[in-house]
């Protein structure tokens, strides 16, 4: 699988290049301007950064948003944009006064290469912009926040070293500082610009609107209090910092990966701000102003990681259900193209034994003639095919006329009528299958060319029915009924429906037959049995429409 160059590969439609060299010109005018818009971009960000005037003796940012942006910009927008991050470093720095040209250049490399380091690994670990997983949050704190930082403060501090602004002595805690303040950055910024990217959906409804703008004036209330307006106040005595957690683990839990990010932006941004303003609580407990700033940061990576683990978790968890819900409907779906479905809902609830017995239901067989002389001139294929296509179209027919399909045997079709739910028109239901299925055979015939008949049968009485098995599920009838009716199909004729003198007796005012007379049959002896023709006269409740 190729690497992809950036994550708007897959957020956005493909389309078909044009290679004309009009259309590569305006493409080039395009990525330069996106390149200066982005360098701009990262210009703009780290003069706002220098505007919060650091106090109390603070030499380093506690934070540094910049690593983010730049490794956002590669990340989404693609690695060939690394000239815009080079470039809006240089100039930043450049411009600032405080570095020589040649630690311009070095700063800008060393920006880059954090930005290029942290993409490359991330689209390499196939990182979903989603934080919907754990493996996801992970690969957010390695590949883009603890490895492109070491690299970005060894640098760093090295150049530092060298152009004589610190001493050796001191590369210990300054790379510590300048670590993890690129790791706070990340660990801030990145999860609210992906969930941005990634167009979470919105809340549907009012009452869920209305909780999240609670909770998040609740937060940044209870945020204000805590970094800036405790430390204030005399009677603070304890650390109050992680007064905070709760609410942001109620937002990740209950907003997902949206709530996390915003509870995560809201909560740091009013940390720093005490720190940099030389107030809350890790300032009142810290003995210099680097231990404020560990303290801090210490803190933010707590929190950042708590919060999206937890949102992470709770995707994993609703989408663990919804897998389990569709396996389920599967699972549910399958039974039902087994089992009638109030045998199937009995059978999910465990009833134990189902068995029914039914007074009144009718009963149909049907078999096609000659189709087993018929399976040695075909191919198996072509003999499956052709038999699932005449009982998919018997099945259709069953679900119309609201009967029930039982199995089928060989080249023989058994649906029944009146069961699993009584109705009392089940003969004349079965009726209008049985015409409708001889139509279906003739159409059948004329399609494929072939002389194909059928012997109906069909029978009217009672029924015990019931479902056997624990593996392989069958809902099955048994009785004389059954019998008797599998006997009219056997001892029928083709192109003809046989039925009994029950059946006949339930049918006769609406349809026209012919006695056939005594026949005999195979455990009952002699039977009058007659052959059904047609209707003779316009049905009132005979269809299943009307029926149902």
């Amino acid at each position: 699988m190729p690497l992809r160059d950036s994550w708007l590969d897959v957020l956005r439609p493909r389309r078909r290049p044009v290679f004309s060299q009009a259309s590569r010109q305006l493409k080039g005018v395009k990525y330069l301007i996106a390149i200066a818009l982005f360098a701009i971009g990262y210009g703009l960000l780290v003069q706002l950064i220098y505007r919060f005037q650091l106090q109390g003796g603070l030499q380093a940012y506690p934070i540094w948003p910049p690593a983010a942006y730049s490794q956002l910009v590669l990340l989404l927008m693609g690695l060939k944009f690394w000239p815009a991050i080079a470039l809006g470093s240089l100039v930043s720095t450049v411009f600032s006064g405080e570095q020589t040209t040649l630690e311009s250049l070095i700063s800008a490399t060393n920006n880059t290469l954090q930005a290029l380091l942290g993409s490359w690994l991330l689209l390499r670990g196939n990182f979903s912009p989603r934080l919907d997983r754990l493996r996801d949050i992970g690969l957010l704190i390695i590949f883009a926040g603890i490895l492109p930082a070491a690299l970005s403060a060894t640098i760093g501090v090295l150049n530092c070293c060298c152009c004589e602004e610190m001493t050796f002595a001191e590369l210990g805690s300054a790379w510590l500082t300048w670590w993890i303040s690129n790791v706070s950055g990340v660990f801030i910024l990145f999860p609210a610009v992906l969930a941005i990217a990634t167009r979470s959906q919105p809340l549907q409804t009012v009452q869920r609107r209305l909780f999240a703008v609670l909770w998040v004036v609740g937060l940044c209330l209870l945020s204000w209090f805590v970094f800036v307006l405790a430390s204030q106040m005399e009677t603070s005595l304890f650390p109050l910092e992680y007064l905070t957690f709760p609410m942001v683990a109620w937002g990740a839990l209950r907003f997902g990966m949206p709530g996390a990010a915003i509870a995560i932006v809201l909560t740091t941004s009013f940390a720093g701000l005490g720190v940099i303003q030389n107030v809350g609580p890790f300032l009142q407990f810290a003995s210099r102003p680097e231990q404020a700033v560990l303290a801090l940061q210490a803190y933010i990576c707590v929190l950042v990681i708590t919060a999206l683990v937890i949102a992470a978790t709770t995707a994993e968890r609703e989408k663990a259900q919804q897998d389990l819900q569709v396996e389920k409907e599967k699972s549910e779906q399958l039974l039902l193209n087994i089992l009638p479905q109030p045998i199937a809902s009995r059978l999910m609830r465990k009833e134990g034994t189902i068995a029914d017995h039914f007074a009144g239901v009718t009963v149909l067989f049907a078999d096609i003639v000659n189709f087993t002389q018929l399976s040695t001139e075909l191919s198996p294929q072509d003999l499956v095919i052709m038999l699932n296509e005449i009982f998919s179209t018997f099945d259709t027919l069953a679900e119309e006329h609201g009967l029930e399909k039982i199995k089928t045997i060989g080249d023989a079709y058994m649906v029944v009528g009146g069961l699993p739910e009584h109705r009392h028109d089940h003969a004349t239901a079965m009726a209008e299958m049985a015409l409708d299925m001889q139509k279906a055979i003739v159409a059948f015939s004329y399609k494929h060319k072939r002389p194909f008949t059928m012997r109906v049968g069909i029978n009217t009485g009672p029924v015990v029915a019931g479902v056997i098995g624990h593996k392989k599920f069958i809902y099955d009838l048994w009785g004389d009924t059954v019998n008797i009716a599998s006997r009219m199909e056997s001892t029928g004729a083709a192109g003809e429906i046989q039925v009994t003198q029950s059946t006949y007796e339930a049918l006769k005012q609406h349809y026209t037959f012919e006695c056939r007379g005594e026949i005999a049959v195979k455990g009952k002896g002699m039977m009058t049995t007659y052959w059904m023709r047609d209707r003779h006269k316009p049905l009132l409740e005979l269809t299943p429409k009307l029926a149902s």
